[in-house]
Order: structure tokens, then sequence, then C-alpha cells
């Protein structure tokens, strides 16, 4: 007999009074929890509340899958397994499982919600507007408010088994061909566990999703210097978002086995490692299911300038002419500076001294022996700087054969 069992039988026993039937007495059960699958008895020796395992629960067909592979009734008999085992299972959302005994498919699953909100598109949306919940997610939300709202019959906020059943009764959607019933909405988006369905759950089945993408946010450009790594996040969000996607060219990035776009990241970023130039161009992202919202990336790759001059050294008569020429590559496109000895030419430019060739050229006309010197051409750019340097040399040659024959 138990401590519940004695106060039914001596109602004017202390223990009675003790265990809270007396209102000036508090029960030890009263404030104590015990977690679930499991409940408090008063010990009638002790008095004590004590933690015991459900002898029974309630019998009504909501079935889990359990860590164990195996199949419950509802929630309340797999934390009883769990009890009486002593051993922790905790539920699954395995298909496997599930198909165990059931033969209600995902598909079959899917079919069903697609049916369900077809059904009331039809009956309760207006006339101009029928369909528009496959393409904009701003009607298919209001279509599911409509829907949660006739499925909460009691206005609680909350669907339960026994509102979805008057549902099923209501629009005759017991079990088709496919063998999924209203019911396997508790068994796919009970995402707590609780037996109940609220908005937020409904929004999930049938998905509803609150994307959102700030204006400045739709076009985004990221430059990196070749060799690097670059992190492309995507800036859409919402609650439960969807798996990213990301394209290049129209080709699902996420499907290719790529060496150097190999990882997705928990947040859906895309990661490139080493980038080259071949990765220039744009990127996509947009939520599985939802590519009418998506965001464009732009990289841009630079690369530091490499450059060369020409000749690397040559010797003029005094009067004549001498050109030195430097090509420099890059991205962007390197801008040029020479330098003589050390010192910018730009200031000592004349009709004799000139750049040409938007300054990729020195040309000297009529040359003295003071234009003897190192050029240096400089090329600079975001990604960097590079130098080189051409000699130019300003000898009599007449007179250096005198002086060779004395």
């Amino acid at each position: 007999m138990t401590g519940l069992d004695l106060c039914s039988s001596y109602r004017q026993h202390s223990l009675c009074r003790f265990m809270g039937h007396n209102k000036g007495f508090q029960s030890p059960c009263e404030h104590k929890y015990c977690g679930l699958g499991r409940h408090c008895v008063v010990n009638h020796e002790s008095g004590k509340g004590e933690c015991n395992c459900l002898d029974r629960c309630k019998p009504h067909y909501k079935p889990v899958c359990g860590s164990d592979g195996k199949l419950y009734q509802n929630h309340c008999e797999l934390h009883r397994a769990s009890c009486l085992g002593a051993q922790r299972i905790t539920i699954m959302h395995s298909e496997e499982c599930f198909y165990k005994d059931d033969n209600c498919r995902l598909s079959d699953y899917r079919r069903l919600k697609t049916k369900i909100l077809n059904l009331h598109d039809q009956r309760y949306m207006e006339t101009g507007n029928h369909g528009g919940h496959k393409e904009n997610m701003a009607t298919r939300k209001k279509l599911v408010d409509l829907l949660f709202k006739r499925f909460d019959a009691d206005g609680s906020g909350r669907v339960d088994s026994s509102e979805l059943s008057q549902v099923i009764k209501q629009e005759g959607l017991s079990k088709d061909v496919s063998e999924c019933t209203l019911f396997d909405l508790l068994k796919y988006n009970d995402i707590n566990d609780d037996e109940h369905l609220t908005k937020d759950e409904f929004y999930t089945a049938f998905e509803v999703f609150q994307l959102t993408l700030p204006d400045d946010q739709k076009l985004r450009i990221t430059t990196v210097t070749v060799g690097q790594s670059a992190i492309l996040t995507c800036a859409i969000t919402g609650e439960q978002r969807p798996p990213i996607i990301w394209k290049r060219n129209n080709q699902v990035l996420n499907l290719l086995d790529l060496e150097d776009i190999n990882d997705f990241g928990d947040d859906g970023s895309l990661y490139i490692t080493k980038v080259t130039t071949t990765h220039t161009g744009n990127y996509t992202c947009h939520a599985d299911g939802y590519e009418q919202l998506s965001q464009t990336h732009t990289l841009q790759v630079n690369v530091p300038p490499v450059i060369r001059v020409y000749p690397e050294s040559q010797a003029r008569e005094p009067g004549v002419t001498a050109s030195l020429r430097c090509h420099a590559e890059g991205i962007p496109n390197p801008q040029l500076a020479w330098l003589k000895n050390g010192m910018d030419i730009a200031t000592k430019l004349s009709k004799q001294l000139t750049l040409q060739a938007n300054g990729s050229e020195v040309h000297i006309s009529n040359v003295h022996f003071e234009d003897t010197g190192a050029y240096t051409c400089i090329a600079k750019n975001d990604a960097g700087v590079d130098e080189d340097i051409s000699s130019l040399f300003v000898e009599d040659s007449a007179r250096k054969t005198r002086m060779y024959k004395s």
C-alpha cells in the first residue's frame, strides 16, 4: 500500500496531514520534480517524497523514436522505459526507426502538407491570390497563420492531438494511400517534444522562414591578394534558416568536391583557400529552397606587381637619343614612377627628358654626360610594390679611343 493509498483509507492520520491533505501542511511532493518518466510518491514509513518510475502512461498514440532504436507509442512511454531500464534514452528524429512500424514516408508527408496548404488556400484565401504561397513568403506566412488559427480550436497558442483529430474529421483528412495523417505533424515537427505544436513549429513544418537580407548587403565586394584565403559570409538571416547554398556560374558549389573550396562552415560561409585569379568573379548565396532571396559576393583578387625593365644597361654617345622602358603587370594595374639615382625624375621633366607611353618609358633626347645614372622603375598597386633598374652610360667613344692609345 502506498502513502497515497494510506491517505484514502485513513483521512485523519497524522501522516496524511503531513502529506498535504490538511491545508496547514505541505506535501513533500509538492515542489519535488522527478524528471520525465517519473513521479513523486510519499513513502508511508518515512513521510518523505521519493521519485519512482511511472506505473503507466496515459493511452494516446503519438509515436516517437528512441535512441535505443525502438519505436514508442508516445513520449511518456519512452521516458518511462528509460526510467525502468535505468538507461538514458533520448528522442531521435530518425526515419529508419519510424519506418519500422509506420508507412508514412517523408516524401508522402511532404505531399500531405502540400495538400493541406492547397486545400486551405482554395477555401479561405482571396480569389485573386490563389497559389501565391508557392512563390511569395509573405503570402505563405499569411496562409499558415490562418491554418494555425483554424487548428488551434481553443485559442491556447498550441495545437495538440485532439485538435488535430477534430480537423481530420472536419476536413475529411483520414489516411489516404500514403498512410500519412495530420498526426504526423507531431511526429516530425514537435521540436521540443512537448506533444503540442506552437506557431513556430507550424512555420517549420510548412516551411515558413522569416528570412531577411538588408538592402545594403545584397551586393558585397571582397578583395583579397593572390595566395591568401577568403571567407565569404552569407548575410541572409532568420530563425531556423535553411542551409545556405552557394553558386558560381549557375553551378552549385556545395555539391562539388573541390580542393580549394571545401568547407562551408557551421554558419554557411564559403571558404576559399590559396586564392588565385581563377577565383575572381561573382558568387551567390541563398537559403535552400528560397532562391528568390539571394546575395551576390564579388570576389576581386589582387596580384602584386611584377616588373621588368629593358634594356638593363646601355651606353650612348653624347647627343644621341636614349630610351628606357618598363613593363609591369599586376591587378589592379600598377602605377609607375621613375627615379634617377634615387631622386624622382617627375620634377626634372623637360623637352629633353620626357615620360611617354603612360609613364612606362623614359625618353632622353640629345643625351649629356650628366644623364648617366641608374634609372629605377617602381610599380605599385594595392597588393604590393616591385622595382627594377635600367642603367644608362653616356660616354664619348672617340675620347675613350684616344685615352686607350695614350
